[in-house]
């Protein structure tokens, strides 16, 4: 059974081409077709600028952390961490890869600047496992091992985020200082000299994250335990799951078997707020812009009433030839339909065509200390589309029922006889 006859969809056509004589009409059309259009396009541009946002950091942040870790409170570190690997292996075979791992935050100068960062000192062959920092190499190669710098000496290797070398000016092969300065504790026994290590650069690394290009440095596990004094001691372990989205599971899993002192955090507790922000980000975005077509919407209200009153006598004629009510009100719903159909596949052509230009080229740039990201991340989610053209339409048919309503109810013999 058909919804609509050809007549009708004639009929509906016919009504809602331009007329000479109602300029005025026509052009309230325009403005309802060219707000459900606008307001489409800015709904899929937003919905992929968004969705492009939370995967690009959340791959970030999956990619920089490990998909848990094992630490103590206080952080303080502990030694014997093989052993309570085994452990955790035993209570949850499940677990994938590791790596124990020191973090600290230590001065680094080159013959031109002085900074301070924070340095982890990993095991580059079980870190590559574990988190995705090889593949993130630039410029030189993933090597924590001896290296010759420009000088001919051989020094540990060390790694730098590209902006902590612009900012340092260093390039591949150059030397740079790792200092450790004595501790509240140390300061009581008097002066103490402040321990060092240089290092070679052997790569520079790009994350697309700012803070962490601007702060992090890896050298090797044994570097880090010397510069930081600390015997076979490190500061946690960081472990890799099957799905990182399950994080939480294993890691509370591994928190209940040790017990204090030690205790877990997983990639998304660490980042739970940015995480949250992203979740409601979307809906607000949604619900804000979806106003746009709102106002389409009104706006075909408007135009619909004004075609009922101008069309009033053709509405009677068709109605005393036979034609039903119901189909009248067929033919403004499809008007409505017509303004909304054309609307959001204008806009959503646009939006997606726009999006697909972004995301393969990466045109519009973002600063990177304010957004985290150096370019402006789309992605574009089918379901999100078909969602804001199903949304778009409805909202445009529904805007017709009224003045549907209204045109369908009116008397052949009064409407025939109207001027």
């Amino acid at each position: 059974m058909k919804w609509f006859s050809k007549l009708e969809l004639q009929i509906a056509w016919r009504y809602t081409r331009a007329q000479r004589k109602n300029l005025f009409v026509s052009l309230i059309s325009l403005f309802s077709m060219a707000g459900v259009c606008i307001g489409t396009f800015a709904l899929i541009v937003a919905l992929s600028a968004t969705n492009g946002f939370e995967a690009e950091v959340t791959q970030q942040m999956i990619g920089k952390d490990s998909h848990f870790e094992v630490m103590t409170y206080g952080s303080r570190p502990f030694a014997n961490p093989d052993s309570i690997d085994a452990l955790l292996r035993k209570n949850d075979p499940k677990l994938q890869q590791s790596a124990p791992y020191v973090i600290y935050k230590v001065g680094i100068s080159s013959q031109k600047v002085n900074d301070g960062i924070v340095v982890y000192g990993i095991d580059a062959e079980k870190s590559a496992q574990v988190i995705n920092l090889h593949e993130n190499v630039k410029w030189g190669t993933y090597s924590l091992d001896t290296a010759v710098d420009l000088k001919g000496k051989a020094r540990p290797g060390i790694l730098l985020g590209t902006v902590l070398a612009n900012r340092l000016k260093v390039l591949v092969g150059d030397r740079v200082v790792l200092q450790m300065f004595q501790s509240p504790e140390d300061a009581g026994l008097g002066a103490v000299a402040p321990r060092m290590i240089q290092f070679v650069v052997t790569g520079v690394f790009e994350t697309g994250m700012y803070e962490y290009d601007a702060n992090l440095a890896y050298i090797g596990l044994a570097e880090a335990q010397k510069l930081l004094d600390l015997g076979n001691e490190v500061s946690g372990i960081q472990y890799k799951v099957p799905n990182p989205w399950n994080s939480e599971i294993h890691a509370q899993k591994a928190q209940e078997f040790l017990g204090y002192p030690y205790y877990t955090a997983d990639w998304k507790a660490k980042n739970a707020n940015l995480l949250k922000w992203m979740n409601y980000e979307k809906v607000i975005v949604a619900a804000v812009i979806s106003l746009i077509i709102l106002v389409a919407a009104f706006n075909i209200i408007s135009s619909l009433i004004m075609v009922v009153l101008q069309k009033t006598r053709e509405i009677g004629i068709l109605r005393s030839m036979g034609l039903p009510s119901t189909s009248i009100l067929k033919i403004f719903m499809l008007m409505g339909s017509f303004i909304g159909i054309v609307g959001t596949v204008l806009g959503g052509g646009a939006g997606l065509i726009l999006c697909a230009i972004q995301e393969h080229w990466h045109i519009i740039k973002l600063p990177g200390d304010v957004y985290m990201l150096d370019y402006f991340p789309v992605r574009i989610e089918w379901l999100d589309v078909a969602l804001v053209f199903v949304i778009g339409n409805a909202l445009c048919v529904l805007a017709t029922l009224l003045p549907a309503w209204k045109a369908s109810k009116l008397d052949p013999v009064g409407a025939i006889r109207h001027e």
